[in-house]
């Protein structure tokens, strides 16, 4: 008695996933030019803005969860795409941020103390923290499934 694996057919991933990240790109950078062109903070708009593309997301994966299976690590790729975009475009922001808000040497120390204290500390490190233990649980998960998430 023989066993055969079968996997799913496969799916042109660079179809599937190569818009959904220049959208995601372009999503992010619409957000961080609306957060400089009101001050620089991080406000309820900022989160709000942030929020409506994580619910472009859900509804994105919802939407093309059948072909993702199909692609092996294709959630995955999907959920580590979310990640670097979002968080890489605010800790650009806040690293671009605090070096011109100081002129080098205490100045920076003083410019970087101050973001820890404002909103910037959620955006950025809590963020990408919070995230990023969820995307490794979700790899580590792909792994042991070899790619295939049914």
């Amino acid at each position: 008695m023989t066993h055969t694996t079968e996997f799913p057919s496969s799916v042109n991933a660079r179809s599937l996933l190569l818009p959904y990240t220049l959208i995601l790109l372009g999503s992010m950078f619409a957000i961080q030019a609306v957060i400089a062109l009101t001050g620089g903070e991080i406000t309820l708009l900022a989160g709000g803005l942030t929020a409506v593309v994580g619910a472009g997301i859900l509804v994105w994966v919802w939407r093309n969860y059948r072909q993702l299976t199909h692609v092996r690590f294709g959630l995955a790729m999907a959920h580590a795409i979310a990640f670097a975009t979002v968080t890489t475009s605010f800790n650009l922001h806040a690293a671009l941020r605090t070096m011109s808000l100081s002129s080098g040497g205490a100045d920076l120390e003083s410019a970087a103390q101050a973001m820890l204290a404002s909103p910037w500390f959620g955006a950025t490190l809590l963020m990408s923290g919070a995230w990023g233990l969820g995307l490794l649980i979700h790899l580590i998960g792909s792994v042991l499934g070899r790619g295939w998430e049914d």
